[in-house]
């Protein structure tokens, strides 16, 4: 794949050399008024195409064998004495027969010496296209090792010379050398630090140039320089935004676009600063790289849904079974289903984040994976999991009970923002670098008080709802059910903590164990709800008042 695209990237560049000969000879010499001109330009395999034309300056159509003699018998020896007299633009346009051999033999040293003279001319076309078809020939000679190097250090050499001598036109093709030597293509090795100098050597002559920023942003992702990565794609987004301002957004422009807004978030997540990223570009990124856009990711929810129903009949038949797997302990569903119930939550937070409804763009999309499984998740309580989870007896039974549960919030929450905080500073202390917010945490902002409510009221009792009875209500029991509740508060901790990310492992598995100590000594999952509750919804409140 990307040998092809190189090519093609490679050839673009169309040599529409000598299109003005017939009205140029016009005017220097009323002699050759009459003679044919030609054409030249290249294609995407970066073979010459030529063309006759008339003194019109029209395409003439001739067969090939009339062609061919028209190159050796007018065209050529014209263009040949043209150059020998030093005039322009046959001084370097001979390199092309030359290199071609149309009209003459082949001759290497004197295309190079045809184009070097348009060099001088402020004419880098040909030079140009004999470094990439020396590039071309290396690509072709990838089994000879040898060659292949010789050949791209030759295509290199002079796209350095014209680097050198100040011509941005090198831009086409220095981009895909760099990346060729940044990926790997053809068999070359890696090299990020090539690719950097010869990204580097453009900026110099086109330091505004929002390509030559994009990919200098890729090598720096490789090399691990973040902070400079992040900077260099912005400038770059901001120069694709500036070049098509007003016009209709290319192909090409809009791939350059995804790929900066990408390296940017790449480059702040990797290097530890994720406040730098805009939520609502993360968003529309990772929608669109998902592909979760338009009428058919309606799709995604329906399918989430005939999930969560399969399941949803699942449970209750393990609830309806007479079958217990230890003695004193109810039946309920088994440590296969539990974890498919865990894979859903994780699969409906993935879709909440990343799916753009029709007709639900004010927020609702967003959130359409953690509704739509609270809604099951509390159907599934209804019909046989509520009394065994929550008991059946009032949420607040007396002042005494109230007191001590409020009690154990408080200090539940206290010790995790303790916890989080010596995490912190233990990270900044190891690695030399700040701790950022979680990544979960750009999709709390709220614009205004009915945002913020509808934030607390999903991340702050909906999601901590279900993932108490997925992961201490299914995942636990079933644990407990083969092993011992020891074992279930162990298990169901790690994996609780594991599945937000391993960033803020060591403060949620803190809290992960607090919330399955009191399953454990409670029996139920009440004041592990209430818990877990109160710590999102003060982490919502947090952030959006600080």
């Amino acid at each position: 794949m990307g040998n092809k695209q190189s090519r093609i990237s490679l050839s673009l560049l169309i040599l529409a050399v000598a299109l003005g000969n017939a009205g140029a000879a016009e005017v220097e010499d009323k002699s050759v008024s009459n003679e044919l001109g030609f054409t030249v330009r290249g294609a995407d395999n970066n073979r010459l195409i030529w063309g006759v034309k008339t003194p019109e300056g029209k395409p003439k159509k001739v067969t090939e064998e009339e062609e061919r003699r028209l190159f050796d018998e007018t065209i050529f020896p014209r263009v040949l004495r043209n150059a020998e007299a030093g005039k322009q633009p046959e001084v370097w346009q001979i390199g092309f027969f030359y290199l071609d051999g149309k009209g003459t033999d082949s001759d290497l040293e004197r295309a190079e010496a045809a184009f070097r003279a348009g060099m001088s001319l402020d004419r880098p076309e040909g030079l140009l296209y004999l470094g990439n078809y020396y590039q071309t020939l290396g690509i072709d000679a990838q089994e000879d090792v040898a060659k292949r190097d010789e050949y791209f250090a030759m295509a290199e050499s002079i796209y350095r010379e014209v680097l050198d001598g100040g011509f941005e036109m090198a831009t086409h093709y220095v981009i895909p050398l760099a990346k060729a030597h940044l990926f790997g293509w053809y068999g070359l090795e890696i090299d990020a630090e090539k690719a950097d100098e010869l990204l580097a050597e453009l900026e110099n002559v086109a330091p505004d140039n929002p390509s030559c920023q994009l990919w200098r942003a890729k090598v720096f992702v490789h090399q691990k320089r973040y902070p400079e990565a992040f900077d260099y794609a912005e400038k770059a987004q901001l120069g694709l935004l500036k070049e098509s301002e007003g016009d209709v957004i290319s192909e090409s422009v809009a791939g350059e676009l995804k790929l900066a807004g990408a390296l940017k978030i790449t480059a702040a997540v990797l290097g530890g600063e994720i406040s730098k990223i805009d939520p609502d570009e993360f968003l529309q990124i990772s929608k669109e790289s998902l592909g979760l856009t338009g009428p058919m990711a309606w799709s995604v929810p329906v399918i989430l849904l005939l999930i969560l129903v399969f399941l949803l009949w699942r449970t209750q038949r393990a609830w309806n079974s007479d079958e217990a797997m230890r003695p004193g302990l109810l039946p309920g569903p088994g440590l296969r289903l539990s974890i498919m119930w865990i894979s859903a939550a994780i699969l409906a937070a993935g879709i909440g984040f990343n799916i753009s409804l029709p007709g639900l763009n004010n927020g609702l999309g967003h959130w359409i994976g953690a509704i739509l499984v609270t809604l099951v998740c509390l159907f599934a309580m209804t019909v046989g999991g509520w009394r065994r989870y929550f008991g059946s007896g009032p949420f607040l039974s007396g002042s005494k009970a109230f007191l001590l549960g409020l009690g154990i919030v408080i200090v539940g929450v206290v010790g995790m923002q303790v916890v989080a905080m010596g995490y912190a500073a233990l990270y900044e202390m190891i690695l030399g670098r700040g701790l950022d917010q979680q990544l979960v945490s750009l999709f709390l902002e709220s614009e205004n008080l009915w945002q913020l409510l509808g934030t607390v009221l999903v991340v702050g009792i909906a999601i901590p709802f279900y993932e108490e009875v997925f992961f201490r209500g299914f995942f636990y029991e079933a644990v407990e059910r083969r092993w011992s509740a020891r074992t279930a508060l162990v298990v169901s901790s790690v994996v609780f903590a594991l599945v937000h990310g391993l960033t803020f492992f060591v403060p949620l598995l803190f809290l992960s164990f607090a919330l399955g100590w009191l399953r454990m000594k409670n029996g139920n999952l009440r004041m592990s709800f209430y818990l877990h509750a109160a710590n999102n919804s003060f982490a919502v409140l947090v952030g959006h008042f600080s």
